[in-house]
């Protein structure tokens, strides 16, 4: 089950974009260089959206997720798909102490989402100090290490907002004008990757 108190953040940031410099410039209609500097922003910035608004990780990356105690079930859900492996699982004892938990207590489901560490039989979660941030799981999350790996719903994602951003640079005008909302496009293909219980 998910755990209440928690949170998460990326440790190790993908080693690549899912999408590169020449689809950017595509998708914007700009045929030379001059502009790289800021689609490369661009880009970082909407994988990040869209990795937050779907719970997906798209590139290999290295997730690490804290909470204050054990959930009363046998299994912690993990709040970012898909699932590649889980690194570790550590905990701070009543003696302050951090521990690790060992591999051979727990089984990794990365075949559904959410993934889950689950407790093998017989098994139960360790005593812990019981403050905040005292369990931490590292995990690896992503579809792959290469662009190809990535669902090319998550690239057309990318690419409307892109040029969405490329276009309306300023959220008013100087004439105040309304802000430049999200294109319609954009909502409706996130739409199609949100999974589980998460909005």
């Amino acid at each position: 089950m998910a755990v209440v108190n928690q949170r998460e953040h990326v440790s190790v940031q993908p080693a690549i974009e899912p999408i590169t410099i020449d689809d950017a410039r595509l998708h914007c209609d700009l045929d030379d260089s001059y502009f790289d500097g800021k689609l490369r922003q661009l880009i970082i910035a909407a994988r990040n959206k869209v990795e937050q608004d779907t719970r997906l990780a798209f590139i290999t990356q290295t997730r690490v997720l804290t909470f204050n105690d054990w959930p009363g079930t046998i299994d912690v859900e993990l709040p970012t798909a898909p699932i590649q492996s889980v690194s570790s699982i550590t905990y701070t004892d009543s003696n302050d102490s951090v521990q690790t938990l060992s591999a051979s207590n727990y089984t990794v489901d990365a075949a559904h989402r959410p993934g889950r560490v689950v407790l093998n039989h017989g098994e139960s979660w360790p005593s812990n100090r019981g403050h905040h941030n005292d369990i931490t799981i590292t995990y690896v999350a992503g579809y792959g290490s290469a662009t190809t790996d990535v669902p090319e719903l998550a690239k057309l994602a990318m690419l409307l907002l892109i040029r969405h951003w490329f276009d309306h640079g300023t959220a008013v005008s100087m004439d105040f004008a309304p802000p430049k909302t999200m294109p319609m496009a954009y909502q409706s293909t996130v739409d199609g990757m949100h999974w589980g219980q998460y909005p």
